[in-house]
C-alpha cells in the first residue's frame, strides 16, 4: 500500500513539474520585442509648451468641463482647434464682455499654438475667440 501511494505521488510530483515548464509565465518567448514605452521628452514626441490667452471666463470654466472628457484641459483645446481647422465654415461666437476677461495659461503642442494663431489671423478677431469657437465645436452633434 504504502509503494502505491508513494508511486502516486512520484507521477503527480512529475505531471506538475512538466505542467510548470511549459507555463509560458515561466519561460518567456525571448524573440518578442521588448518596446520601450514612450516618455516626455523625447525626440520623436513633441513637447507642450506654456501659452497665456485672455478668455471669457464661461469659456474658461466650459474647457474645465471638457477636460473631464478629454483628460485635460491642453487635450481638450487641441481636439477643439483641430475640430475647428477642418470645419468648411468658421464658428460664430459673440463678442465677450470685457469685463470678465481673465487670462489663462495652458500647455499646448506647438502645432496646436500655430493652428489658434492662424485661426486668430484669418477667420476670428482673437485667440480668445478662437478657443472660444473650439469649445463650441466640442459641443456640435453633427459636424458636416
Amino acid at each position: 500500500m504504502a509503494q502505491i501511494l508513494s508511486k502516486l505521488m512520484l507521477q503527480r510530483r512529475q505531471k506538475a513539474s512538466t505542467l510548470s515548464a511549459m507555463s509560458p509565465s515561466q519561460h518567456k518567448d525571448k524573440k518578442a520585442a521588448k518596446l520601450k514605452p514612450r516618455r516626455r521628452g523625447e525626440p520623436d514626441t513633441p513637447g507642450t509648451e506654456p501659452k497665456t490667452y485672455n478668455l471669457p471666463l464661461s469659456v474658461i470654466l466650459q474647457i474645465r468641463e471638457a477636460a473631464s472628457l478629454y483628460g485635460s484641459q491642453g487635450r481638450a483645446v487641441q481636439v477643439g482647434s483641430e475640430l475647428l481647422v477642418r470645419l468648411a465654415r468658421p464658428l460664430s461666437v459673440p463678442q465677450p464682455d470685457p469685463a470678465s476677461i481673465r487670462r489663462r495659461t495652458y500647455k499646448l503642442a506647438p502645432r496646436t499654438i500655430e493652428v489658434i494663431q492662424k485661426l486668430s489671423e484669418n477667420e476670428y478677431e482673437d485667440p480668445g475667440q478662437v478657443l472660444a469657437a473650439c469649445i463650441k465645436a466640442l459641443k456640435l452633434k453633427n459636424l458636416t
